[in-house]
């Protein structure tokens, strides 16, 4: 009977280690199904999503566990999904996608409030911390200067980091559109737990906008290129 009892916690501890490896592999399947639906999508499809009501109730928001990972995928909805973020210095292209949701989130990076627009005033986004390169994990190792770039298939907007912050998971001021006013310049902000969700902090890395060019064919092979560097 012990033996058996013996196997049977082997067998049960074996599981219960593999489960983060098993979440990355998962989250890393997911990202490339989306990133195919994401270059798929239209400009035009982009802006027709881009005027749903998002969910943006923060106190229902978990952890990445296995449960989550498979929530996520099956309520991930492709109508939220409403542009891209690209990061080339640190490997990072994801979708983004209106609404902070669990679903969204396991996806790529969630917009943070209802009204935001893209290239105009603070653009705040939330991303998961996650192992590996996976979403918003390496977005911890950003550096001032680093060039970040998001689209809607319409325009391309160009940001340079110029400060990143660790605050507490209260500090609601983060997202507010005036925080744009005080750099002078359209602003991204862009939101990923300080390592752990559970610790009460939360680090942000912020943009200024310095470029904005049309989405089109001339541009876009130059763009593609940069995101697989």
């Amino acid at each position: 009977m012990r033996k058996k009892l013996s196997i049977i916690l082997i067998v049960l501890g074996l599981i219960f280690l593999s489960m983060p490896i098993v979440n990355t592999l998962i989250i890393k399947f997911n990202s490339k199904t989306n990133q195919k639906l994401l270059d798929e999508m239209t400009m035009e499809e982009m802006e027709e999503n881009n005027q749903r009501q998002g969910s943006y109730d923060y106190s229902s928001i978990e952890d990445i566990d296995i449960t989550s990972t498979f929530t996520g995928l099956q309520d991930f909805d492709e109508r939220y999904l409403i542009g891209e973020i690209s990061i080339p210095e640190l490997g990072i292209r994801l979708p983004i996608l209106k609404g902070v949701t669990n679903a969204n989130l396991m996806a790529g990076a969630a917009t943070m409030v209802e009204d935001q627009n893209m290239g105009k005033g603070n653009y705040p986004l939330a991303g998961h911390y996650a192992r590996g390169q996976n979403l918003f994990g390496k977005l911890l190792d950003i550096k001032k200067g680093t060039k970040v770039r998001m689209t809607d298939k319409k325009t391309v907007y160009e940001y340079d980091i110029y400060d990143t912050k660790i605050v507490p998971d209260t500090a609601t001021y983060m997202l507010d559109q005036d925080r744009s006013e005080e750099q002078g310049k359209p602003i991204v902000s862009l939101m990923v737990c300080y390592y752990t969700s559970k610790n009460g902090k939360r680090f942000f890395a912020l943009g200024q906008l310095v470029n904005e060019y049309s989405y089109n064919d001339s541009k876009l092979d130059k763009y593609t290129l940069e995101l697989k560097e």
